[in-house]
């Protein structure tokens, strides 16, 4: 058998392919060392085998989803309503019960410890701006409380009308509501609560001032009622 080689082959600037390649005489698979086809014994020339295209592959950038939507926050009307019959329900009972001016303290003193629970609870549950919420429940409670206890329920969505970036108009009023709040609670506890006033009701059911006007006004008037038939009689 002849050996063949590569200074044999006409063009041997041509370079054998580094990977199988089919034999351009038969067609028959070939390892890359392969000179001779040992199906067809044809010589193999590097020119004339038929090399395949190089396949390009396109670079596919990877698709980044849309970030969802972010979720708000929104007022309850549901839980705005349940709490201002709740409200109006304890008024009524702590008035009647009480008085109006301890109904009142009472109601208070509710706004205060519900406020205050506010703030520890929004920083349990790492809510965001558990001041401001603590001090809007305070000023407006009816408003705030509410629309916490349906924020509560959702620690990830954002609520920026309480939670967002507040220019200095904002904080200006917001103080100056606080402000307004101390000081009507201050007046409110220095005034205290109105003492009944005392007056003795005369025998007609009109009511007079206690104490001595209120004995001689009573005696004054057991004596007109005395004389009355006395001078009916005589005429």
């Amino acid at each position: 058998m002849a050996d063949f080689s590569e200074e044999t082959f006409p063009h041997p600037s041509a370079a054998f392919p580094e990977e199988p390649f089919a034999c351009p005489h038969c067609g028959q698979m070939l390892a890359p060392s392969v000179r001779v086809c040992p199906s067809c014994k044809g010589a193999i020339d590097p020119k004339d085998i038929v090399r395949p295209a190089e396949v390009v592959v396109p670079v596919v950038e990877p698709v980044v989803p849309p970030p969802p939507a972010p979720e708000y926050a929104r007022f309850s009307w549901g839980i705005f309503f349940a709490t201002l019959g709740i409200w109006l329900v304890v008024g009524v009972f702590t008035e009647s019960l009480l008085g109006p001016e301890k109904g009142r303290f009472v109601l208070g003193a509710v706004v205060v410890l519900s406020s205050l629970w506010v703030l520890r609870d929004a920083r349990q549950h790492n809510i965001p701006k558990p001041l401001r919420w603590s001090l809007g429940s305070l000023l407006l409670w009816i408003v705030i409380f509410p629309w916490y206890l349906a924020r509560r329920r959702t620690p990830n969505a954002e609520c920026p009308f309480i939670e967002g970036e507040s220019g200095k108009v904002a904080r200006t009023l917001l103080f100056i509501l606080l402000i307004f709040f101390l000081i009507s609670l201050l007046m409110l506890l220095i005034k205290g609560p109105r003492k009944p006033s005392s007056k003795v009701p005369d025998t007609n059911g009109v009511s007079a001032p206690a104490g001595k006007i209120a004995v001689l006004t009573g005696s004054f008037a057991a004596q007109s009622a005395t004389r009355a038939p006395l001078e009916a009689s005589q005429t």
